[in-house]
């Protein structure tokens, strides 16, 4: 990962502040036709309308491109996110974007190695190129470098200006396909025959090295031909899941063996105040994931968490939900189906490894084990707390897990220092969904995809591993009972 940018020196902070100070004093400009940015300083009045930026003497192509939800509402907030993106890679591969919420002033520009990954600049982009500023609806420039082309052009054509809705919609529209039935819990029979039958692929998952009993150890360890796409803890948010595989071509990319999801445990058990005891949801996204497992069994692997067991001390807000999980499964299944969840708990790796980033649940050991160690980790029950149950260093955690613990970690596993460690389990607030470099340990992240405005993931972009954060959605809507109860429309004009 990109590591975080040096502090700015005082004249350059002084030049910034300038630069997106300025835009409060724009130029109207109707954008009817290509308009070039030379020293003037504009803004676009027409909410939501995208928007094509040329930069440099190569007219580097950028769309503006407004993020309507599907669900057709976002009366919610002022005006939409704007997405800065690349549309010769956007809508065709894994991609980044830059995201532009309602107040931000942003710097495009070479300076920002990140952007520049994202976005493809080049040495004829200048290092400041253009500020963008979004405020009331209105999109605002201003060129911080003349004598670099900067132009601007209206998207105007109908399929250009729903594009990215319309290309969501059609994401919808296979995935139903794919799924050929509607999400709904499976019958008792079912269950058990897709449970039983993912865990007959655990027995016998090909990237995960033996432990010491010739079982599938700890450790899955992926290729490297395949783009990881990590989701944090779900708690049965499955709309989260229905967004991150409708969003970017992380779907697209699975169909086609071009990436893997790797799920890091806890996708049971609510966490809102007050359905803490509720298990049906539970239920209803462990058969989602566990079909998604037998679609793609090379592709899908799901990590062993502290909430993937019948444990009697798993609980929170004084609801046993270990308890209460583990009689749901029987009353609604049977004894058979409940053995079954427990065998695949026991048959879960606790570790994803590869070129591009190292994850498990919760922490990193605090104790010394080796590689060896944690391909054999059903042998050392403290082993599997620690990596499930641990949290990051406080005060008031003087066991939880710090820089060295991490460091030691990648070097039993033959990574280097720049390999980003991902973990979920400890979100840091509660209004985000990705934290960078919690505790100042560099290349470190904690996602926690359970939050319930942002769905966060983690996935590797061109050659880089990237933060990529969703709006949070309501699309079970999409996937009713009777298909055809659900009807397709354009966005209406509110939702413009």
């Amino acid at each position: 990962m990109p590591k975080p940018p040096e502090p700015p020196r005082k004249g350059l902070l002084k030049r910034l502040r300038s630069a997106v100070s300025d835009l409060t004093a724009c130029e109207e400009l109707e954008l009817k036709e290509a308009y070039s940015l030379g020293r003037s300083k504009v803004r676009i009045p027409t909410a939501d309308v995208p928007v094509e930026l040329a930069l440099g003497k190569h007219s580097r192509r950028l769309w503006l491109y407004p993020e309507l939800p599907l669900t057709g509402n976002h009366t919610a907030k002022s005006a939409p996110d704007y997405l800065i993106l690349d549309p010769d890679q956007f809508f065709s591969r894994i991609s980044g974007f830059v995201r532009l919420r309602p107040g931000d002033k942003i710097t495009l520009g070479r300076d920002d190695k990140e952007q520049s990954a994202i976005l493809g600049f080049t040495k004829d982009i200048a290092r400041r190129q253009i500020a963008v500023g979004l405020t009331d609806g209105r999109l605002m420039f201003k060129n911080l470098a003349p004598d670099h082309h900067a132009c601007l052009s209206p998207l105007l054509k109908e399929k250009k200006i729903n594009r990215l809705w319309a290309w969501r919609r059609d994401k919808i529209n296979r995935l139903r396909e794919i799924l050929d039935d509607p999400i709904r819990l499976l019958p008792p029979d079912k269950a058990l025959d897709q449970l039983e039958a993912v865990n007959r692929i655990l027995d016998a998952e090909p990237h995960r090295p033996r432990d010491s009993q010739g079982r599938p150890g700890g450790i899955v360890q992926l290729p490297d031909h395949l783009a990881p796409v990590i989701v944090g803890d779900l708690h049965t948010y499955l709309d989260h899941l229905l967004v991150i595989l409708t969003q970017n071509q992380f779907f697209e990319a699975l169909e086609a063996g071009e990436a893997c999801l790797v799920i890091l445990g806890d996708a049971v058990h609510c966490e809102i105040d007050g359905r803490m005891d509720e298990m049906e949801g539970s239920l209803l996204i462990m058969d989602f994931i566990l079909g998604l497992k037998l679609r793609f069994p090379d592709r899908v692997f799901y990590l062993r968490g502290n909430h993937d067991s019948f444990s009697e001390e798993l609980g929170k807000g004084g609801v046993p939900q270990g308890i209460l999980w583990e009689r749901h499964a029987e009353k609604t299944r049977g004894k058979k189906y409940r053995d079954a969840l427990e065998a695949f708990y026991q048959k879960l790796p606790y570790f994803a490894v590869s070129k591009d980033f190292v994850a498990c649940h919760a922490a990193p050991p605090v104790s010394k084990a080796s590689r060896e160690d944690l391909i054999d980790i059903r042998q050392h029950p403290s082993l599997v707390r620690e990596v499930t149950q641990n949290r990051l260093h406080k005060p008031n955690r003087p066991g939880g897990y710090k820089q060295g613990d991490v460091k030691r970690l990648r070097k039993e596993l033959g990574l280097g220092p720049e390999i980003p460690f991902i973990v979920g389990h400890t979100p840091l607030s509660e209004d985000d969904t990705i934290w960078a470099d919690p505790n100042d340990i560099p290349n470190h992240y904690i996602v926690y995809t359970a939050d319930s405005n942002w769905v966060g993931v983690i996935a590797r972009v061109g050659e880089k591993m990237l933060p990529l954060r969703y709006p949070a959605e309501a699309l079970s809507q999409f996937f009713p009972a009777t298909k055809d109860a659900q009807k397709d429309s354009a966005p209406s004009e509110a939702s413009n």
